[in-house]
């Protein structure tokens, strides 16, 4: 299997981009990573950055890509996050989403926590998508409100869980190993994103694309149709597996 990545994170209509996205590629390995810091909270920008970075670094020291391997560069991440709240800089509530997707061979595992969101396209369709640690997905999962709705309620940027060790029980992982297939697409985003860009419209533009890059690219024309100014941050990843 050969993977290609893209990615993209722009600070929208805000002044601070506190999203983070990065991927790191090693010999049949890979890591994928997205992180959204939490507005309202001092240091989100340094938040999701610090995470992001140091399970890269974990995965560079020790590369691989299992469940468990996965809870172990997590739970390095958390326990940096808990020490940079211990200090008495600034930084003392610093919160973030996480979603994270490791490759070897041809599986792939994922684990995620908060609002941002992991998609799996195959064939060109839409057949996996993560639930939002949030009180709308929760009141969708009730059969109080539809899960269109989650994007319009008004309570929607009230997560239920954060990145940090007091959270760790929470976060979602994969139930098994996947097994990739050729043509197998992978897409991270946090809210800012999917926000603006429904699920019908991802696989849309990725019938239009050639390549992740144009994919990206084509899904960002259309947030920028729709988004009001001074609208949040947004960042995506996608993976293609060829």
């Amino acid at each position: 299997m050969k993977l290609t990545a893209s990615k993209l994170s722009k600070p929208g209509g805000r002044k601070v981009n506190e999203d983070y996205a990065d991927y790191c590629l090693l010999d049949r390995f890979g890591c994928y990573l997205m992180a959204d810091g939490l507005g309202g909270h001092r240091g989100g920008d340094i938040a999701s950055k610090a995470v992001v970075d140091n399970i890269i670094n974990s995965f560079k020291a020790s590369p691989g890509a299992s469940t468990e391997i996965l809870k172990n560069y997590l739970q390095n991440a958390a326990c940096l996050i808990d020490k940079i709240r211990s200090s008495e800089g600034q930084e003392s509530s610093l919160k973030t989403t996480l979603v994270a997707v490791l490759t070897g061979g041809n599986v792939a595992c994922w684990a995620h926590i908060g609002d941002s969101r992991l998609y799996l396209f195959r064939s060109g369709k839409l057949c996996f998508q993560t639930r939002d640690h949030s009180v709308p997905q929760h009141l969708a999962d009730s059969g109080s409100i539809s899960a269109d709705q989650i994007r319009f309620h008004e309570d929607r940027n009230r997560l239920t869980a954060s990145f940090d060790s007091s959270n760790f029980d929470k976060i979602r992982y994969s139930d098994n190993e996947l097994q990739l297939q050729p043509g197998d697409r992978f897409l991270l985003c946090s809210d800012g994103f999917w926000e603006y860009v429904y699920e019908s419209e991802m696989e849309a533009c990725l019938d239009q694309s050639k390549t992740v890059d144009s994919w990206l690219k084509n899904m960002e024309n259309i947030l920028h149709e729709k988004a009001d100014e001074g609208h949040d941050n947004y960042s995506a990843l996608a993976i293609n597996v060829s």
